[in-house]
């Protein structure tokens, strides 16, 4: 069984409520996994410039806890990402889980984890398996690559056969239930903050990890019960799902390098933009407006992983396919 430190960082934004209920599996986990192993483990807590109590009520509880528990606090919400990169940048240890704080962990989690990074130097991250808090459906598994209609398709989760040899590859790790070896992602630069405030940037950043020579993996005996956009579900429907936009093209126009598949991509662009107005779901053709605006730091951002790249789109889609699969 391998020994290595860990630190487990939980971001949150007015969350104390949903810390109540879920750090204290997070504690537990963190726990058992000391016990069993007599590795160093801390829990860092990451306050994304919240204006509810969480501060407060989680210093309270930091001398009374049984494992090494510390806040870090940021000015103002910067978002998801930008506040596990400071929680990246506070970790004292080179094993670290990012944890969404809406998610409950099981108690031998983290050591299945740790395994992973045993003589594998190129393993960038590992997740778990994830199940939906409220219906009980696996809602987080392997996750495998295509291309078609001018999009990578990133989201083919599927389910690995039990005889299916392990590692266990995934197109990409999530950031709210993965486990990262923090050298590698401080070293790649971490999330994007070009995608904040949420969503595509644990995509992307997987995607650039694969890309310049990495690996993620998928380790289905690490599970989690996670209560899916406790916090995100609280702000407008239509602009969540217009930044979700933006962040997909966002990140079509910085990774996709393959000649034939970004002429496919902007072919589908037009077509794909009128149909969300035509259908009075403009969400699409809005991201698109926005992420347009930000062709200056695309253009920056792609010239610098056109040179990182160490895999082609193709290899990287090949790479992260599962060995034997059945859809989730």
């Amino acid at each position: 069984m391998s020994h290595r430190a860990v630190t487990i960082v939980v971001p949150t934004w007015n969350g104390r409520h949903l810390l109540e209920e879920f750090l204290p599996s997070v504690l537990q986990s963190v726990r058992r996994y000391a016990v069993t192993t007599g590795a160093e483990a801390e829990v860092l807590v990451v306050d994304d410039g919240s204006t509810d109590d969480t501060a407060s009520w989680l210093t309270e509880r930091m001398t009374a806890a049984d494992v090494p528990l510390r806040l870090v606090r940021q000015p103002s919400n910067t978002g998801f990402g930008p506040a596990c990169n400071r929680g990246m940048q506070d970790a004292r240890f080179d094993l670290v889980l990012l944890l969404n704080n809406d998610l409950e962990i099981a108690a031998d989690a983290i050591a299945p984890l740790v395994a992973h990074f045993d003589d594998a130097p190129a393993l960038f991250a590992v997740h778990c398996r994830a199940v939906d808090a409220r219906s009980g459906r696996e809602s987080g598994a392997a996750q495998a690559a295509d291309f078609s209609r001018g999009f990578l398709r990133v989201h083919g989760r599927y389910v690995p056969d039990a005889d299916a040899p392990p590692p266990i590859p995934s197109l990409f790790a999530s950031g709210g239930c993965a486990m990262f070896r923090r050298r590698l992602f401080l070293g790649i630069g971490g999330f994007d903050p070009i995608f904040a405030p949420y969503y595509y940037e644990d995509v992307e950043l997987s995607y650039r990890a694969w890309k310049r020579g990495f690996e993620v993996r998928y380790e289905p005996a690490s599970a989690v019960r996670h209560r899916f956009s406790s916090t995100i579900a609280a702000l407008p429907r239509p602009r969540v799902r217009r930044i979700s936009q933006r962040n997909r093209l966002l990140f079509h126009w910085i990774h996709l390098h393959d000649a034939g598949w970004l002429a496919q991509h902007l072919a589908w662009l037009p077509g794909v933009a009128i149909a969300s107005l035509l259908s009075l779901r403009p969400h699409f053709a809005l991201g698109l407006a926005d992420a347009i605006r930000r062709l200056d730091q695309v253009r920056s951002r792609r010239a610098g992983e056109r040179a990182a790249a160490r895999r082609s789109d193709r290899q990287v889609v090949a790479a992260a396919q599962g060995q034997k699969k059945r859809p989730a």
